[in-house]
């Protein structure tokens, strides 16, 4: 490791460690921002700070990050910092990838801060009217892939289309903070119900749940299981708290808005599902992949490599699944996608993540929570409890699947130097 020359001066090494520190800092902070759980924020942090000439002792929860600071005379800084909420920003998390890579030593570190700043300052890719189109797109498809048929589709699309809107709509006002799921739920399953009067022969209940997939905590659930899987205990289980907190409180919207409806205007929906050719759910598969280019922010560029990788994980599950069940399918569908993300990632430079996240939301279980609390606001304990502990079990090998894929293929691939999604 080439240690720069901070013993010069005392006054440079007093300037230099305190840069450094905010540096790193701000670096965390961002990665935290975009969606990086916590070892590979950790990683980053210590990878870019043996770079630079420190070693850097990381913690980092959902709310709080501490980096100590060590340089080569051995004079120590701690830098602490609250984290806010997080969101997945994929076109952010491209530059900040690229720029740890490029990161060779604390010569440049000028350069470094100016394009942190930039990368900060990136507008999403997708907001407004295309953000919520795309929300159409993501609820249809999820709807399909609950065994919905074409009433579901489009019952769902437009109940997703208007929960998207709310989101935007609520973003804006912050103090409402954890009110928002009860709220939105609660609107999402009055409007599937009021739809249930025009498009009677629909399951009203796919439709809200397909309406509400954009806050689903399933990957959030996966990233958890990960965490704890890598030691990370206090990041992991307040993830894990988070996930379980979230559907709560959407289950609960969606109880008070069913309840509401049904005292208001009652109907009672034929329940009687059309069904669909099985070749559809391969173009499902498909537009999902690409309506989550908007949930994650990711650029129009990774649409293709989005979709393909939905596609993969997909058709892993569902062979591997027909013969060997469930489980031993989401394991190797998770395998299969966090394997394709390496191999993506050494032959074009770009993140892996632009793979793997989006073939894993494929496959996670947020659906089986929700299924499960509703089905335990109705009082069938049985359903309820086997629902959740499958999507538990889910959840846990499909993080299995993603650190066993993170440990063997890396070594067995060249890598290329990350690009910049502003090359595209």
């Amino acid at each position: 490791m080439n240690l720069p020359n901070l013993s010069e001066s005392p006054s440079s090494a007093d300037q230099t460690l305190p840069r450094l520190g905010l540096f790193l800092r701000d670096l965390g902070r961002a990665l935290h921002l975009s969606g990086a759980p916590a070892q590979e924020l950790e990683r980053r942090l210590n990878e870019v700070g043996s770079r630079l000439g420190v070693r850097v002792e990381g913690f980092a929860v959902l709310t709080f990050l501490a980096l100590t600071l060590v340089d080569a005379s051995g004079k120590r800084r701690v830098e602490m910092l609250r984290l806010p909420p997080y969101d997945y920003n994929m076109a952010r998390l491209i530059e900040l990838e690229a720029l740890c890579a490029e990161i060779d030593g604390s010569a440049r570190l000028a350069d470094y801060e100016q394009r942190l700043a930039a990368a900060l300052a990136l507008p999403p890719p997708w907001s407004g009217a295309a953000f919520i189109a795309m929300g159409f797109l993501l609820s249809a498809a999820v709807a399909l892939l609950l065994r919905g048929g074409w009433m579901e589709m489009l019952c769902g699309g437009l109940v997703g289309t208007a929960f998207v809107a709310g989101v935007l709509g609520c973003a804006r006002i912050p103090r409402l903070g954890p009110a928002v799921p009860v709220i939105l739920c609660t609107l999402a399953a009055l409007l599937a119900q009021a739809l249930a009067w025009f498009f009677p022969q629909q399951s009203p209940f796919v439709s809200a749940v397909a309406g509400v997939v954009f806050l689903l905590p399933g990957f959030m659930l996966t990233v958890a299981m990960s965490e704890l899987a890598t030691q990370n205990y206090l990041a992991g289980s307040g993830r894990l708290t988070g996930a379980f907190l979230l559907l709560f409180l959407m289950g609960a919207g969606l109880a008070i808005g069913t309840q509401i409806a049904q005292t208001l205007y009652p109907v009672e929906p034929l329940g009687v599902v059309t069904p669909l050719p099985t070749w559809v759910i391969w173009p499902a598969v498909a537009v999902l992949g690409i309506s989550l280019l908007a949930v994650l922010q990711a650029p129009w560029s990774a649409a293709l490599v989005s979709a393909g990788a939905c596609l993969l994980a997909w058709a892993v599950y569902s062979l591997v699944g027909a013969a060997m069940g469930n489980v031993v399918g989401a394991f190797c569908g998770a395998f299969a996608v966090a394997a394709a993300g390496h191999l993506y990632h050494s032959l074009s430079g770009r993140p892996s993540v632009l793979v793997q996240i989006p073939g894993l939301i494929t496959l996670v279980p947020g659906s089986m929570g929700f299924r499960g609390l509703h089905a335990l606001m109705a009082q069938d304990s049985a359903a309820g409890i086997a629902l959740i502990t499958e999507m538990l079990l889910t959840g846990a090998v499909l993080a299995v699947g993603l650190l066993l894929a993170d440990n063997l293929l890396p070594p067995l691939l060249p890598r290329q130097a990350p690009v910049s999604v502003r090359t595209d």
